[in-house]
């Protein structure tokens, strides 16, 4: 690099750097506040488009009218601030430059209180104010690296497909430790402000450091342990911030929040598909089809995948392709354009449908695999299922690939009209509850007896009090 293009570089990182309002903090920024709210407004869109927003226009306007007042108390008011709870089971929440923040379905259970919802959606807020995601985005473009980040939306395995996707550009930039405090600290600060209790924060944070002990996954978008460095570590620290928190009404709210968690879908959705055991059942496309038993089975946003656990690197996959003409001429142009090699196949009859059945030879990070695979017309949509292993362990799973396989099959409308959600629901316990047998004969396995009972505020191992109030789920 010679002088002349160094100075160059050294005077626009000058100029791109700003004193932050809401920190304190020098930081970087090659760009400007209208490019922050351009890329948001694009994310936005994608957001909506694939994830989808959850259908309860009550809990959006409930959740929008908590958000709308923190951004008020913010040090950006004048951002067009938005807040949307987004179709998702994981337990997360999320901000994109220029003021966008969603929070999905699936954490909103396990705040206690309107406290909480504050903390979780002040300390996005927070996010926005400090101009995080836009100062990792100003670094990456500095560095002339941009925004290779994996597709949250894609599984990290797609032999199918081949290749991951690219994703909705800034959205899941994993903030740094210091990041997160500063936002926890902003958080703090908005709700108490705007009267909520201060002490909402470390108990979401609290919870969620409790939930990350106890499960440490989710399906669909990546859970809050996956976007967020640990909790457990960050409570201490933002009691500091609680300390010092403007002078509060202490306002709690906790029967409004349960007002609107009433009916609320826990787990997978109907419009998604949802999963049942070793089963997936998708009540609107009308399929169905069983995995092996046993079997890890994730439903994410573009493909359903199950794992044998701990035995070995086999995995089952279900996806819809794209394709109108003949199932075998889908087939192949898909598997061909996907690098696969077709070394037997044949048409075939599966419950009544028109198939194709192939076995191909490939390669994923430099290890020959088999696949043996179905696309299955339905309708006017055609499916693939598929088994993939290492080609050395293919034989092990060959039989439970065919079986999973010969199982797919249509719902008749009857069959799909049974298929309903899991939601969240209350009740009174009884003598002789526990949080095993409550998610046991209520939640018929949906949840965890420990997360339930932190969905409560309590510990697994202490039996609700009888006549106490319940937040529980009820199976579909």
């Amino acid at each position: 690099m010679n002088a002349l293009v160094r100075l160059l570089l050294v005077v626009a990182l000058a100029w791109g750097c700003a004193t932050n309002p809401a920190t304190g903090r020098r930081q970087l920024m090659l760009m400007s506040e209208a490019e922050e709210i351009q890329v948001g407004r694009k994310s936005d869109a994608e957001i909506r488009q694939q994830m989808g927003l959850y259908d309860d226009p009550d809990l959006q306007a409930y959740v929008r009218a908590v958000g709308t007042k923190l951004a008020t108390a913010s040090h950006r008011p004048d951002l067009p601030w938005t807040f949307a709870v987004v179709d998702e089971p994981a337990v997360n929440a999320f901000a994109v430059p220029g003021g966008f923040i969603y929070i999905t379905r699936g954490i909103l259970p396990f705040l206690r209180d309107e406290a909480e919802l504050a903390g979780v959606l002040g300390h996005e807020v927070g996010h926005v104010d400090a101009r995080h995601s836009a100062e990792a985005y100003s670094r990456q473009l500095g560095a002339g690296v941009g925004l290779a980040i994996a597709g949250v939306l894609a599984p990290s395995t797609q032999p199918i497909q081949g290749v991951a996707g690219a994703g909705l550009g800034v959205l899941f930039l994993r903030y740094g430790r210091e990041a997160e405090l500063e936002s926890d600290r902003l958080g703090v600060g908005y709700a108490a402000s705007q009267g909520w209790d201060p002490h909402g924060v470390p108990g979401m944070l609290s919870t969620l450091a409790r939930l990350d002990a106890a499960s440490g996954s989710s399906r669909g978008v990546p859970n809050w342990a996956l976007t967020h460095p640990p909790a457990a570590d960050r409570v201490a620290r933002v009691q500091e911030a609680v300390a010092a928190a403007p002078i509060s009404s202490g306002l709690t709210n906790a029967s409004t929040l349960d007002r609107h968690l009433d009916g609320l879908v826990f787990g997978d959705s109907r419009e998604k598909g949802i999963v049942r055991g070793s089963e997936f059942l998708h009540p609107v496309l009308r399929f169905a089809v069983r995995f092996p038993e046993g079997w890890q089975v994730s439903n994410g946003e573009t493909q359903v995948s199950a794992r044998r656990d701990g035995q070995g690197n086999s995995v089952m996959l279900l996806e819809l392709v794209q394709g109108t003409g003949p199932v075998r001429q889908v087939a192949s142009d898909q598997m061909t354009k996907a690098g696969w090699r077709e070394t037997d196949g044949e048409a075939a009859r599966i419950n009544g449908l028109d198939a194709y059945v192939g076995t191909y030879q490939g390669t994923i990070e430099n290890t020959a695999v088999t696949l043996h695979a179905a696309h299955v017309r339905a309708g006017t949509q055609t499916y693939v299922i598929a088994g993939v292993a290492p080609s050395q362990e293919f034989a092990a799973s060959a039989g439970l690939f065919e079986a999973s396989i010969r199982s797919f099959r249509t719902l008749t409308q009857a069959e799909a009209d049974r298929i309903q959600p899991s939601r969240v629901d209350f009740r009174v316990a009884r003598g002789g509850d526990t949080w095993e047998s409550l998610a046991r004969d209520l939640g018929r396995g949906i949840i965890s007896a420990s997360s339930l009972a932190i969905m409560n505020g309590r510990d697994a191992s202490v039996s609700p009090r009888t006549g106490e109030r319940l937040r529980v789920v009820v199976g579909g």
